[in-house]
Formats: structure tokens, C-alpha cells, sequence
């Protein structure tokens, strides 16, 4: 209901530009709208509840849905053809970033790529926390929820949550729109980079105004932002800050993690006579919010950087940004429970008898969810090598495949150029750019969620033979 609804939102450009695909618009609202009044009324006998099963079904069946109504308007106005189309819809509702439309595009259909992204990071955000949780456990979610509070007590007040954090979401999106408009974007222009930018989408360059430093300065704050966790950001809406909130605690990781990679960054880049001392520092402090946060804006800047600099942005795409944000990636907080259990395991090594305990943001980590989230980052690292080599197979360099599987598989998509090959993802053929989107998929639903139903469906089919 929310995307036919959507789908109306580029009527007014599209009448305006008089660009005559103002229908394409109509017809695909009109067909969501159908399939979820359906809906609404075929579960409402419903009970309130998710099994593990049903959560993991409706996961993967929501984003399916999403981008098939993404790809709709490619598809009526002729723009892109079936496979593309649904490509574009990926790219969009997963926040990738990685677009065919041609910068002559119309500004409706542009709108329309820009507004899925949006979409796509509030749908994100949202089943963060609210099904993800039921399917994977929460994987690491529960660390930064208030002390004392339940993930059961979550989910029982989905609604009032769901509130609170779209209210941050769309609030945060109308003051980025307004800060863009005052350092001289056009009103169209501002919008667009708003809604990206706050989905870490990163594809909208704006044809007015400047990339000066005071614009750079705004929209590094905006992606530092989207890569923030909005539960905490709900939470300080309604309560105030606290110190101690564990929230607060990972937002400071996150921003010395930015600190540390940005002095590297742009040391080297200084030192290796890249730029000067202060542009070393603006664009160095500038990639790596970029791609910590898994925007990736600007990305044709560091093609031609040292790969000591380029080496370091990708390891940050892996990283992501914290975890309840729309940002990819493994996120801040699941790496430093794994590093924090590796090394009491260490010391466990010398000290026998020790009793493991790992802690992170000031808590004790159940055991239980340092298995969890080992299994987790496996079942990611040997996803993102199985997906490079089956890249290489399309002809593509070691480096590129490389760089374009980490790029679908965090939703970093600018970070596709990061090996040097710009048109690597225009010049695939389609049945690749399928394989791209399942990574894309794959990435944005957490891994265990989709083989979640893979294994479900193999075990059903095992057990019927």
C-alpha cells in the first residue's frame, strides 16, 4: 500500500517536464494498490504473530515485492528492458546505488530511482527492528536497546517504534533537503540528494550548485548521520541523551573509527603527493565517510588514488556503519564483539581455567550470540569469495570481481569502481547483472534470512521425496 501510494508521488514532476509518463506512474499505482487492498484483507483473521518460518518468508517476499513495483515504470515507459528494469528496482529498493539510467533520463524517472532508495532505507530501518529479529535472533541488536528492555517488549510496541524512528527518517530527510537548498542546490536537486543520501544510496549527482568544502562539510554530516543507529536517535527524541545509553556508546565508535581511518587516509594521501596538506585532508575525511557509511558519494575521485588509500575504503564499506542505520555491511558493533571474543579466546589460551566473557558497549555478550555472529561473518566472507570467483567466470578481472561483489554485497555500490573499472556494471551482460542483483538480495537480508528459506524449501522437497 505504502509503495502504490509511492507511485503517485512522481505524477506532479512528470506533468510538469510534460515528459508523458505521467501514465506509466498511474497504471503501476494502480496495480499495487489492487495486490495490497488483497492483502489487507486476506490476513486479517491473521493471528499476531510471526513464526520463525513466516518471518523469514515474509522478509525475502517484501523485498521481492518491492523491487518488482520499482521496476514497473522502467518497464511501461520502455526506459529499460524486463531484466534491466528489475536490476534498477534492486539497485534502488537495496540502496546499492548502482544505476543504467542515462543522465538523460527523465527527471520523473529519476525521481522515481531516487525515491526506492528511500523507500528501501526506511524499509531497512523498520524490519531491523521489528521481523529481522524473530528470523536471525536479533544478531546483535538487543546490545543497544535499553537496559532492561526485552526484545519481546520491542516487538510488542512494534507500531509506537515504527513511528518514532520514520519520524527521525523523514525528518532528517526535510532538514538535509532544506540545508542543500540554502548552499544553492535547486529545489528538485536538494530532494533528490536528501532522499539518497539518507538511504547511504549515493548514485544522485546534482546538476546545480557546487561541491565546495562548506557543501562537502553538510553532506558528510548528512551520510555520518544515515550511518547512525535511528533506534538511538528515537530513543534520544523521546528521552534526552544519556551518557551511558550503549546507543551513544556505539555512535562514539563509529565516529573514532572516521577519525583513525581519516587520518590515514589523508596522511597518505599528502605524503604520496595525491593532494595538498588541506585538500589531503578534506577528501581523505571525505571518502571515508562516504564509504564507511556505504554511500559511496563520488566515487570517480579515488579511482586513481594510491591503492594503500583504496585498500582501506574497501575494508570501511566491509565495515558499515552502526547497527540499526540503513548503512551495509558487517556493521560496527558485530566486529567489535568478534574482536572482543577473539581476544579473551587468546587469553583464555594462556590462562586455561579462565571463564570466557566477552563484553561490548558495556554489556556481557551472551555466548549464545558470539556464535551467532561468527557464524554470521563466515557465512559473508565465504558468500563475498563464492561471488568474486563467480564473477571472474563473466570475464572480469580477479580485482574487479573482487570489487564488485564487496560493492553488491554491502549495498556500496560506487565501490564497484574502487579496482579502477568504471563501466564494469553497465557492460555485463544481463543474466550477470541478475547474479549481481541475488547479491544485492542477499546482502540487505542478512544472509541467514534467505538461506533461511532455502533450507526450509529443501528440507520440504526431502521430505515430500
Amino acid at each position: 500500500m505504502v509503495a502504490g501510494t509511492a507511485l503517485l508521488l512522481p505524477v506532479p514532476v512528470s506533468a510538469l517536464d510534460g515528459d508523458g509518463l505521467s501514465w506509466a506512474f498511474v497504471v503501476s499505482s494502480a496495480i499495487m494498490l489492487s495486490m495490497g487492498g488483497f492483502a489487507v484483507r486476506s490476513g486479517r483473521e491473521h493471528p499476531e504473530r510471526l513464526l520463525v518460518r513466516e518471518g523469514a518468508c515474509f522478509l525475502v517476499g517484501t523485498w521481492i515485492l518491492l523491487t518488482v513495483t520499482a521496476a514497473l515504470p522502467y518497464v511501461f515507459t520502455g526506459t529499460l528492458s524486463l531484466a534491466d528494469a528489475w536490476a534498477e528496482g534492486v539497485s534502488g529498493i537495496t540502496t546499492t546505488g548502482l544505476t543504467l539510467l542515462g543522465k538523460d533520463a527523465p527527471r520523473s524517472l529519476v525521481f522515481w530511482r531516487s525515491l526506492t532508495q528511500w523507500l528501501g532505507g526506511a524499509c531497512i530501518i523498520l524490519l531491523l527492528l521489528t521481523v529481522v529479529p524473530q528470523v536471525s535472533e536479533w544478531f546483535g541488536m538487543s546490545l543497544v536497546m535499553p537496559r532492561g528492555q526485552r526484545a519481546g517488549q520491542l516487538l510488542s510496541s512494534m507500531r509506537r517504534t515504527s513511528r518514532r524512528v520514520m519520524g527521525v527518517y523523514v525528518g532528517a530527510t526535510a532538514a538535509a533537503a532544506a540545508v542543500f537548498s540554502v548552499l544553492g542546490l535547486s529545489a528538485f536537486d536538494a530532494v533528490n540528494l536528501s532522499m539518497v543520501t539518507l538511504a547511504t544510496g549515493g548514485c544522485y549527482t546534482p546538476a546545480s550548485g557546487d561541491d565546495g568544502i562548506f557543501f562537502s562539510f553538510a553532506l558528510m554530516a548528512v551520510m555520518l548521520f544515515s550511518a547512525g543507529n535511528f533506534f538511538f536517535y528515537a530513543e534520544v527524541a523521546r528521552r534526552g541523551l544519556v551518557s551511558d545509553d550503549a546507543g551513544a556508546e556505539e555512535m562514539r565508535g563509529m565516529l573514532r573509527i572516521v577519525a583513525v581511518a581519516g587520518f590515514i587516509v589523508s596522511l597518505h594521501l599528502w605524503l604520496s603527493g595525491t593532494y595538498g596538506g588541506f585538500e589531503s585532508l578534506w577528501k581523505g575525511f571525505f571518502a571515508v565517510t562516504a564509504f564507511l557509511s556505504t554511500t559511496g558519494m563520488n566515487p570517480l575521485q579515488v579511482v586513481h588514488w594510491p591503492d594503500f588509500d583504496r585498500f582501506v575504503l574497501l575494508l570501511l564499506i566491509f565495515t558499515g556503519g552502526c547497527i540499526a542505520s540503513s548503512a551495509g555491511g558487517l556493521k560496527i558493533l558485530r566486529l567489535s564483539v568478534l574482536a572482543n571474543a577473539s581476544i579473551e579466546e587468546l587469553r583464555r589460551t594462556l590462562h586455561s581455567r579462565m571463564v570466557l566473557r566477552v563484553s561490548a558497549l558495556g554489556r556481557v555478550v551472551p555466548l549464545a550470540m558470539v556464535g551467532q555472529l561468527l557464524s554470521f561473518f563466515a557465512l559473508y566472507i565465504a558468500v563475498f569469495f563464492a561471488a568474486s570467483m563467480a564473477l571472474s567466470l563473466g570475464g572480469l578481472a580477479p580485482l574487479s570481481a573482487m570489487g564488485l561483489s564487496a560493492a553488491c554485497l554491502t549495498s556500496a555500490g560506487p565501490a564497484a569502481l574502487l579496482a579502477g573499472d568504471v563501466g564494469v556494471y553497465a557492460a555485463m551482460g544481463e543474466g550477470w547483472r541478475l547474479f549481481c542483483c541475488g547479491l544485492m538480495l542477499l546482502g540487505r537480508l542478512e544472509v541467514f534470512s534467505f538461506l533461511f528459506v532455502i533450507q526450509t524449501l529443501v528440507s520440504r522437497w526431502e521430505g515430500r521425496w
